[in-house]
């Protein structure tokens, strides 16, 4: 014990490294304690000192546990234990998004603050396991979906941090770090309009007890959120009248928002800031609806506010004509459009099916340090498409789900689908879409042995829903203003080619975003060249 003291006081007060010798003479210069009661009196006033010091070590070592455990908290969730929940969970973006971005830039911060704190095997756990943390692309990717989210459905920040989604409250919520990330990387690209309501909304949130966190740990300072407001909202200001200012003018704006860093110009710019934040909530957003730009008609249509087709033509009933085995279980069919011609089939999908694909993408995975990771084959389309989604395709394969499935596809479609048996499983990302595209190959885009291609153009296109979508995730036909939501055990299947085998532009569709929920599809495109039986004239 005394071994122990004594060197806690050479670590505490700074005694000497010699004050602990081996044993035998001591040297000649040190005071020898025992041979007087009185000098043992010192002893006495020395450990008094060094008991003073450990009860300050004490106290900052509760003070570190104590924002540990104020974090941890922070973190409390109900356990997720099925593969369903868990999906459920990551599927709401309020979660999903926090989740992926403490984990790229809290997380880091957090071990570096454990490991001075304490020296412990589980620091060493915790720094294998962060190297498979998000990277910074992949937190891009997610910023992008949360953007996304907020534009195509008018959502505000406000509203955001509160958990409300569309209208809907989740038990959700967003952080001051949350907000300053989408803010940061709306002021990355330049849109100040859209970083000024997420620095807003990261003052509103930095506040104690869970401040402290973020300044001492995070290194996210309410000086350093005062700051970048104060200058987006004069670079807002420079957007906005661009047009109004001259070049001397255009000048001096940027020249104040660069004042606005200034350390000696701080407390003017807070309390300037404190003021202009003392107002309600709901002006910011009264303003901020006046200088809404329209919504395109790509938005209007993921909003929902197209009206809903009606027409003689467009009607519901059983299908029997394409196979024999129709006549004895018909397909139950909507038809949402004549020409280009697109089918809606209802419970056409089932679960076990769309379980079995799904287990295979799953469980082909890639186990590291006793973890699993799921394996899909990657495929993210070109950012000119702008799609966020991960993909696996089953080819060369003749599994019994496959095969019913194909059979299925061919008799909705009335196709043949032998010589082209693959299935594509997606499942899309935070806040993922599939901007606007055509499924045929344009023709000024065509190589010049196209026709020389066995396969040929892709003649109809099938998409088999495999989950329900709560909120987003719609199928859109701008041009003919046609919306289908995502419901489980559904088809929707069109052709891309008129009767005289020519690409029907009006077949261009999109994704909308998905803000709830997870979608997942199974999709196959039919090529013409596969026809010839079934329809001589496009072979």
């Amino acid at each position: 014990m005394r071994w122990f003291v004594l060197q806690l006081g050479l670590l505490l007060i700074g005694v000497p490294q010699d004050f602990c010798m081996d044993e035998g003479e001591p040297p000649k210069d040190k005071m020898m304690y025992s041979t007087s009661v009185m000098s043992m009196v010192k002893l006495l006033e020395m450990e008094e000192s060094l008991k003073a010091n450990l009860d300050f070590y004490v106290q900052e070592m509760q003070s570190k546990l104590d924002l540990i455990k104020l974090y941890r908290d922070s973190l409390k969730r109900e356990k997720l234990t099925t593969l369903e929940e868990k999906e459920e969970y990551v599927s709401n973006p309020l979660n999903a998004f926090p989740l992926l971005r403490r984990l790229n830039q809290d997380w880091p911060k957090w071990l570096r603050y454990i490991k001075l704190a304490i020296a412990s095997k589980k620091a060493k756990e915790m720094e294998v396991q962060l190297k498979s943390a998000p990277s910074d692309d992949d937190l891009k990717v997610a910023l992008k979906g949360m953007t996304r989210i907020e534009k195509f459905h008018n959502q505000h920040a406000d509203d955001l941090t509160k958990g409300l989604l569309l209208g809907k409250k989740f038990n959700s919520h967003l952080t001051a770090p949350d907000c300053v990330a989408l803010a940061d990387y709306y002021y990355n690209q330049t849109q100040f309009s859209g970083s000024t309501h997420w620095y807003r909304m990261a003052l509103r949130l930095h506040t104690n007890p869970q401040g402290m966190i973020y300044a001492k740990i995070l290194g996210l300072k309410r000086k350093r959120i005062y700051k970048k407001y104060g200058k987006v909202l004069l670079m807002e200001s420079i957007t906005l009248d661009k047009s109004k200012l001259n070049a001397k003018e255009k000048t001096e704006w940027n020249r104040l928002a660069k004042e606005v860093t200034r350390n000696d110009n701080y407390d003017n710019v807070k309390t300037l800031i404190d003021e202009y934040l003392s107002g309600d909530e709901k002006i910011f957003q009264e303003v901020a609806a006046k200088l809404q730009r329209k919504p395109t008609k790509l938005e209007r249509g993921c909003r929902g506010e197209w009206p809903k087709k009606s027409s003689p033509e467009l009607i519901c009933r059983y299908s029997r004509d394409t196979s024999a085995f129709l006549k004895l279980a018909p397909l139950k069919l909507e038809f949402l459009s004549v020409q280009p011609m697109i089918h809606l089939y209802h419970d056409v999908l089932y679960e076990k099916e769309f379980k079995s694909m799904r287990d295979v993408a799953v469980f082909n995975a890639t186990m590291i340090d006793g973890r699993t990771y799921f394996d899909f084959h990657k495929k993210i389309k070109p950012k000119t498409q702008d799609r966020v989604v991960k993909m696996i395709d089953f080819k060369d394969t003749t599994a019994p789900y496959t095969l019913s499935i194909n059979r299925r596809i061919a008799d909705m479609s009335g196709l043949e689908m032998r010589e082209n048996m693959v299935l594509y499983l997606s499942n899309y990302g935070l806040g993922g879409d599939f901007g606007k595209h055509v499924d045929y190959v344009e023709l000024a885009k065509r190589p010049s042995d196209f026709f020389a291609d066995f396969k040929g153009d892709r003649i109809a296109t099938a998409v088999l829903y495999a989950s329900d979508v709560p909120l987003g995730g719609t199928t859109v036909f701008p041009k003919l203003k046609i919306a289908v939501q995502p419901k489980k055990g559904n088809a929707l299947v069109w052709f891309n080619l008129n009767h005289a085998g020519e690409p029907d532009p009006l077949t261009e569709h999109s994704v909308c975003p998905i803000v709830l929920g997870s979608r997942w599809t199974i999709s196959k495109w039919i090529h013409e060249r596969q026809q010839v039986f079934k329809k001589p004239c496009l072979a």
